[in-house]
This record gives structure tokens, C-alpha cells and sequence, in this order.
């Protein structure tokens, strides 16, 4: 029987969760950087303002960041995993980021019905496409 290895579960986690928190992250720059837009009435240039604002520029580069280690560990773990078993795992990360989304204050999107409904059903999909049924992994393995 194949045992999932806890190393590249870890791995896998750690792309999820590290590409939700890069896509808040940015989010939350380019909040912080709007507000600087509006509140300003010159025409300096983007990069100019964006660089100017270290605020802007550290959820930028943190979000970068994640980018950058999610996408290490998602190498790292297609090593251990079929990418048809992997990659539906990625969906998760919609569901991580809408409820970031929701409840992070400073994003403080709203929480609607159809949101939901249809973050259950990727939910539903990624179990339906890894599900597989005892006797048929043995006989692929």
C-alpha cells in the first residue's frame, strides 16, 4: 500500500498556504497603495509612490516572498506526487484566500452566498478528483 510521506504533505501544505498568503498580501499593498493615491493630488509616478512608502513596499515584498517559497515547495513536492494528484490540491487555495479575504480587516471583502457555494464546490472537486478507492491504488501502485 503507498504511505503518504509527512514531508511532502508538509510540502504541499506549504505551497498552498504560502500562495494564499501572497495573493492577501498584495492584496493588502495595493490597498494600502490606493489609499496613498487618493489621498494624494499630485501626479508623481506609481513606482515613485510605491517605493516612497515603506508600507506599501513591505506587504509587496512579502507577498513576493511567499510567491517565491510557495513555488519551491510546489517543485519540491510534485518530486514526491503525481502532478494529476497535486495539482487539484491548488484549489484549496481559493478557499483560502476568499475567507482571507472576508475576515482579514483590512480586505474586509463581503461574505455572499454564491461565494460560498461555489467555495464549496471546489471543495467538493478536489475530494471528488483525488478519490480513489482502496483496491484501485493497490493496483496501480
Amino acid at each position: 500500500m503507498h504511505k503518504i510521506r509527512s514531508s511532502a504533505v508538509v510540502l504541499l501544505a506549504l505551497t498552498i498556504i504560502l500562495s494564499a498568503c501572497a495573493q492577501l498580501f498584495m492584496k493588502v499593498s495595493m490597498i494600502q497603495l490606493q489609499q496613498l493615491l487618493d489621498g494624494t493630488g499630485d501626479k508623481q509616478s506609481l513606482l515613485f509612490v510605491i517605493l516612497d512608502n515603506g508600507i506599501v513596499v513591505a506587504w509587496l515584498f512579502a507577498g513576493l516572498l511567499c510567491y517565491a517559497m510557495s513555488m519551491l515547495s510546489w517543485i519540491f513536492a510534485l518530486i514526491k506526487y503525481e502532478l494529476s494528484f497535486a495539482y487539484p490540491f491548488l484549489g484549496v487555495t481559493y478557499i483560502l484566500v476568499y475567507l482571507g479575504a472576508v475576515y482579514w480587516e483590512q480586505i474586509a471583502e463581503p461574505l455572499t452566498l454564491l461565494r460560498t457555494a461555489g467555495i464549496v464546490l471546489i471543495l467538493i472537486g478536489v475530494v471528488f478528483v483525488n478519490y480513489k478507492k482502496a483496491d484501485h491504488e493497490e493496483k496501480t501502485l
